[in-house]
């Protein structure tokens, strides 16, 4: 299969080097010619410790210019959430009539983003729990072996993809409903990351907090209500102790928006707790901690972006 990578950081490198492994046809994307030159100068290496994976050695050709993949069957989207219209865009050179798109980005909307640039026929959407981290570019650790859960309307598309996914070594699962599956994962992050990229406190530190916990309550219950307005069927599940499970099992890690915030770049905050508000919003459900993080997100990025 001819597949093109939309975003070839850290998850766009694991899943693009194990596809490319397995034998598929691969082209890696990325914004800036540095990296990429690196990648094609040295191949790409994916490490790993955990069990029952590899380190695979594998040359996967990476550039700027969609056109040089030509029109590809399947395009994998990576990109951090508020950089999907705009990377969709960039390289759209490489999605013809009959590319089917996936997106397992964080966030919500970007669903709804592949519907708007392909049709939803050709959009796929969900979640992953893999884990990676670019040590440089073209070296890649794997450091979590979760579920990839997705699906769309073309229930043929959605086999086709899983099976090359699965064969390629990631565990997966299907939906009919992706946007179940996309919700269930933000309400676990959304008083996650904004807590921590505003307190700078690691997961673990963030629940013994018992007034951070307070909050983190608020953030979940307004987000289920906003779920329920907009229908989505969101299974029977204490949220918040799962949130809580959540940052007690990753004590020492720092979320992603936190390392956004230290290293002096844009967040996901827009398509996280930001989504929700504008959900919300148009649903008119009241939703004043999730409204109170974004501004106050928002305002931290003001203080060291241009």
């Amino acid at each position: 299969m001819q597949v093109a990578v939309i975003g070839a950081g850290a998850l766009g490198c694991l899943f693009g080097g194990r596809l490319a492994a397995d034998g598929h046809d691969v082209t890696l994307l990325h914004y800036r010619q540095a990296y990429v030159d690196a990648i094609n100068d040295a191949g790409l290496r994916i490490e790993s410790d955990l069990d029952d994976t590899e380190t695979v050695e594998v040359s996967v050709p990476a550039t700027t210019d969609a056109a040089a993949a030509g029109h590809v069957d399947l395009a994998l989207v990576f990109v951090k959430a508020h950089q999907t219209g705009t990377a969709l865009d960039q390289h759209a050179a490489c999605i013809g009539p009959e590319t089917t798109v996936l997106s397992l980005q964080n966030g919500l909307g970007h669903y709804e983003a592949l519907c708007d640039h392909v049709g939803e026929e050709r959009a796929l959407a969900g979640v992953t729990y893999q884990g990676a981290v670019v040590e440089e570019p073209g070296l890649v650790e794997h450091t979590g072996n979760g579920v990839s859960t997705f699906g769309g309307a073309d229930g043929e598309a959605t086999a086709r993809v899983a099976a090359i996914l699965s064969d390629a070594g990631f565990p997966v699962e299907t939906t009919d409903d992706p946007r179940v599956t996309i919700w269930r994962k933000q309400l676990i992050s959304l008083p996650i990351k904004p807590l921590a990229a505003l307190t700078r406190l690691p997961n673990g530190q963030l629940a013994a907090d018992e007034a951070l916990v307070d909050l983190m309550d608020r953030i979940v219950t307004e987000a289920e209500a906003v779920a329920a307005a907009r229908g989505i069927d969101l299974p029977d599940e204490d949220f918040l102790d799962t949130v809580l499970r959540t940052c007690e099992g990753s004590a020492g890690h720092r979320s992603s928006m936190l390392q956004d915030v230290l290293a002096g770049r844009k967040t996901e905050i827009d398509a996280v707790n930001g989504a929700v508000v504008d959900i919300a919003h148009e649903e008119g459900v009241d939703v004043p901690a999730n409204e109170l993080v974004t501004r106050l997100v928002r305002g931290l990025e003001r203080s060291y972006l241009d």
